[in-house]
């Protein structure tokens, strides 16, 4: 299945200290492509603990886009996302998380027709962003780079307001 990857997720080193954290195995996040979702627009609404900051998010907004990198990825892997971005479903099957899944057509930057993929969208963000730290803003622009986004896609990124803030909590073994 394809993955849809726009914020944190996109920084793999990123995402391996995170799983080294909580001691969970690493998803294969490999050989991705860059992409882009129509209709919609980044967003720091959501705080996070862990980064010390404001979160990105993909809120509907017609005739706007989001770039990212479009990922193959298997079930178990993205079940490890899951936990990673705190999703949560309640016996109904209500998304009731900090994120939840969201099929969402984009296509290859390069062109081609559109692809079906997952991406996480906030379940009940705040109606005002609330500014990242420098940290996570500089943990876009790597994965950015590492994935062959543009550069006028990371000069965007760069041009959110950001405030200091601590780095992410250590991977475990590390003080």
């Amino acid at each position: 299945m394809n993955y849809f990857a726009y914020g944190s997720n996109l920084n793999l080193e990123a995402v391996a200290d995170w799983c080294r954290h909580y001691g969970l195995r690493s998803p294969a996040l490999r050989n991705g492509k860059p992409a882009i979702l129509d209709n919609y627009r980044m967003g720091f609404p959501i705080y996070s603990e862990y980064w010390g900051g404001g979160i990105a998010d993909v809120v509907y907004d017609p005739g706007k886009y989001v770039c990212g990198v479009l990922f193959e990825v298997q079930d178990r892997d993205l079940e490890t996302l899951d936990r990673k971005v705190g999703r949560q479903v309640d016996a109904s099957g209500t998304e009731i998380g900090i994120y939840g899944r969201v099929e969402v057509r984009c296509r290859h930057t390069g062109g081609g027709p559109e692809v079906l993929a997952w991406t996480y969208a906030g379940v009940d963000p705040a109606k005002f962003d609330v500014p990242p730290t420098e940290n996570y803003v500089d943990s876009l622009v790597k994965g950015c780079y590492e994935n062959g986004l543009t550069s006028m896609w990371i000069e965007y990124l760069r041009s959110f307001r950001t405030q200091p803030g601590k780095k992410p909590r250590p991977p475990v073994g590390q003080s």
